[in-house]
């Protein structure tokens, strides 16, 4: 693939921000008879809102679902997200909220956890927030995983369960055999992944919880599904951070897809219909 080569080297993970910045994120899709899309801007980043048209309201309210892209922190949304994230509002009925956060290096982990936060502190205010539903793939399932860390160590309602795509846990990728499976991996390589991770945490230290959420408590977190692949170098420290949950006594559904790759329930490929199935179901369960 393609972006493997952008992560091949921290030079090309530097080639490939400049870029994908002269680029811009991909277009969000326009409104159409059975989705609704909706922009405003916070703090001079848009938040767009993806649900099922007011003039033809689901049997229930839609649930509200904050969705954070993944991109290594450095990369804006993509295509392959904007076609998931139209599936997922058409399918469960879901008001999905897609806020196209600052990146690094530009932003790094501080201010851009902030202003995540302050994106859910606006969701909040129109929905109950243990109805809000966290959701990210990547880079975003880290991003995720800290903002329910947050939500929890400040004493907010606990989100409702959550979805982690592939989720990057651990800046570093320090598990012994992510360097053999990188061999494997037709998308991501070591040496831009760990840049990536070194230009989102700034000054904080890579193991800092707020960078690294598996470093965090994993205790008194919502439920979650949490989706892995075996030929994704994130895939041993995304698994290793589902047994600590395990241990710490949450509630986790673990799918690992034998042979997948990283972000596999994006992707157009018969096993993401599965995942895709299992996604849906835990939405729209009342």
């Amino acid at each position: 693939m393609r972006r493997r080569r952008v992560y091949a080297s921290a030079e090309g993970l530097h080639r490939g921000i400049a870029q994908v910045r002269r680029k811009g994120p991909a277009a969000a899709p326009a409104s159409t008879a059975v989705l609704a899309v909706q922009r405003h801007d916070l703090a001079g980043h848009p938040v767009f809102t993806l649900s099922p048209p007011k003039h033809s309201p689901p049997a229930h309210p839609p649930r509200p679902v904050l969705y954070l892209h993944g991109g290594g922190y450095v990369r804006p949304i993509t295509p392959q997200h904007w076609g998931f994230l139209r599936w997922l509002a058409r399918t469960t009925g879901s008001e999905v909220t897609v806020p196209l956060y600052p990146l690094a290096p530009e932003s790094t982990c501080v201010d851009t956890l902030l202003w995540v936060q302050s994106v859910h502190t606006q969701l909040a205010k129109r929905h109950a927030p243990e109805s809000i539903h966290l959701m990210g793939d990547s880079a975003g399932g880290g991003l995720a995983l800290a903002l329910a860390q947050h939500l929890r160590d400040t004493g907010q309602a606990p989100a409702a369960p959550m979805v982690l795509i592939t989720p990057w846990v651990d800046v570093a990728v320090p598990h012994p055999a992510a360097e053999h499976t990188a061999r494997r991996d037709p998308m991501l390589a070591m040496a831009g992944v760990r840049e990536a991770g070194r230009l989102y945490a700034g000054a904080l230290p890579l193991n800092h919880p707020a960078v690294s959420p598996t470093y965090g408590n994993l205790s008194g977190l919502p439920a979650m599904t949490v989706f892995v692949a075996t030929r994704d170098l994130l895939g041993h420290d995304a698994l290793t951070f589902a047994q600590r949950v395990q241990a710490a006594g949450g509630v986790l559904d673990l799918h690992q897809g034998e042979g997948m790759v990283h972000a596999w329930p994006l992707l157009p490929v018969p096993e993401a219909k599965v995942a895709r199935a299992v996604i849906a179901q835990g939405l729209s369960a009342r």
